[in-house]
């Protein structure tokens, strides 16, 4: 059983490399459990031991054994806080029982789960993958490094990807490369262009990187003419391969370069495009994107309606889990709110982006994503 750390400077848990950031008191509640582990505590002793000096009520432990059960959900079942009736309180972690789970060793039953994850990821739940995640001992639930990887990020922390040596830099790198793609693109220019040159990633990672996440990072670094090329050599592969999930990005990215460059008048009948091809793929990632690009494309004209979209995509892009397109989403806002001087819009989305680096970890890993990628890209 992986143990528990404690950061009391940053007020961080991590357990199995994923880690969880709590109120000063919270933590110091889920520190003195972590050290009387199996051991039973009354609210009484609870609050003597955490709240010596104040006079809270009952309540109070209550309310605390509430939000850090919510906030250590990714942990569970193997690190839980159980209620022993009438009597309090007391953490509980376990050893991984999957080895003795019989469905883990039927090919059948595991390439079923397999293409139920896929179906999860293609419509955007990620609240759905979330689940499986944490049942997955129970229901038999196995799947590769990079899928796991993908997961673990969803849970809404992207510390443990500079943090968590067990896990190969190949396997990480393309994340790596994607974060500080939104930190700091042109500074992660000379990385991207070393791993295309060199094709340091898995395939499916490599392929993801040279032919769609590359048309985005082009639009960031100002290279119109190759992101078109891009786009228009993907578009045509997503059409002759029949790969529906990508129909909708597809459609978005179009409505992201007309932005970038002030096509007015193709912006229209791509919004419009998109919006039918929405109806007949409702993947919610890609809902959410297209409602903050929507929302930027109508804030020359309507700025109240324009942020409606905005935030109902920002809104979208939460729900979904998908942590990698809400930061996306959130970057989005950012660019062309600064791009076309939406002075309100920019201070509004600089919070959010505080906010939300800081509560992922994002903020406090910069200098090490760069670190690393330094040593693996380029002092190779």
């Amino acid at each position: 059983m992986d143990h528990i750390d404690f950061d009391q400077g940053s007020l961080t848990v991590t357990w199995a490399g994923r880690s969880i950031s709590l109120l000063p008191k919270e933590y110091a509640l889920l520190e003195y459990l972590y050290e009387h582990l199996q051991q039973t505590f009354s609210r009484n002793q609870l609050l003597d031991a955490v709240w010596p000096l104040e006079s809270p009520i009952d309540r109070t432990v209550d309310d605390h054994i509430y939000r850090i059960r919510k906030k250590i959900t990714p942990w569970h079942p193997l690190v839980r806080i159980e209620t022993v009736r009438g009597v309090g309180y007391r953490l509980i972690t376990e050893q991984p029982k999957s080895e003795h789970n019989l469905l883990l060793h039927a090919p059948a039953f595991t390439q079923e789960m397999q293409k139920i994850s896929k179906l999860y990821l293609k419509f955007g739940r990620g609240d759905a993958l979330l689940a499986l995640r944490r049942h997955k001992e129970t229901l038999g639930v196995a799947w590769d490094t990079s899928f796991e990887i993908l997961i673990r990020i969803l849970e809404g922390d992207v510390r443990f990807l500079v943090e968590d040596e067990r896990i190969p830099f190949s396997d990480r790198a393309f994340h790596l490369l994607y974060l500080n793609q939104l930190l700091d693109p042109h500074e992660n220019r000379h990385y991207v262009e070393a791993v295309l040159q060199k094709e340091l990633l898995p395939s499916v990672w490599q392929y993801e990187l040279e032919n769609i996440i590359i048309i985005s990072m082009l639009m960031d670094w100002g290279d119109y003419d190759k992101a078109k090329a891009k786009l228009d050599f993907l578009s045509a592969e997503v059409s002759r391969q029949g790969w529906d999930g990508l129909i909708p990005y597809v459609a978005n990215l179009k409505i992201e370069y007309d932005l970038h460059i002030g096509d007015w008048e193709n912006l229209t009948i791509d919004i419009k495009d998109a919006e039918n091809l929405l109806h007949q793929y409702p993947y919610q990632r890609e809902q959410g994107q297209f409602n903050i690009l929507k929302g930027i494309a109508l804030n020359r004209v309507l700025p109240h309606d324009a942020l409606s979209f905005i935030e109902l995509g920002h809104s979208l892009l939460t729900e979904s889990h998908f942590l990698p397109h809400l930061i996306r989403g959130i970057s989005t806002v950012r660019y062309f709110a600064k791009k076309f001087e939406w002075e309100t819009l920019s201070g509004r989305y600089d919070n959010q982006w505080n906010q939300l680096s800081r509560r992922i970890g994002l903020a406090q890993s910069k200098e090490k994503i760069n670190e690393l990628l330094q040593k693996h890209l380029i002092h190779l």
